[in-house]
């Protein structure tokens, strides 16, 4: 029974990510319009609020890898710092999904994150 609870549990945070995953894609649509720090704030809260999305069960890491990319990415003056957050919270995404591969686990939720980090990093390339 404890098993089946802990597969439920983990199911749930797969969903939670894929359905934080897409309110990130929309909202990153949103900030294609902006450029240079305004572009940056817009993804920090685009980021944050994928963070919040994450079911509580979720990685730490991974949250908290959300979280400081968007602190950073405000604190950003200039491309390469704001690449530098995308990239170094892409890290720890990756790590995360090839842990949960390893052990058998779904990662699609996390898989779908990491998509949006992507999207936000040539987002930033280009516009930024």
């Amino acid at each position: 029974m404890r098993d089946q609870d802990g597969r439920h549990r983990l199911a749930l945070g797969q969903a939670a990510g894929v359905a934080a995953a897409a309110d990130g894609s929309q909202g990153l649509e949103a900030c294609r319009t902006n450029s240079g720090k305004v572009l940056y704030d817009c993804v920090a809260n685009v980021l944050d609020k994928m963070s919040g999305g994450m079911a509580r069960g979720a990685d730490p890491a991974a949250r908290g890898a959300l979280q400081t990319a968007a602190a950073q990415l405000r604190a950003a003056s200039n491309k390469a710092q704001a690449l530098s957050a995308i990239a170094q919270c892409r890290s720890v995404f990756s790590g995360a999904i090839q842990h949960m591969r390893s052990i058998g686990g779904d990662a699609s939720g996390l898989s779908a994150i990491a998509g949006v980090l992507s999207k936000a990093a040539a987002l930033i390339q280009s516009k930024g």
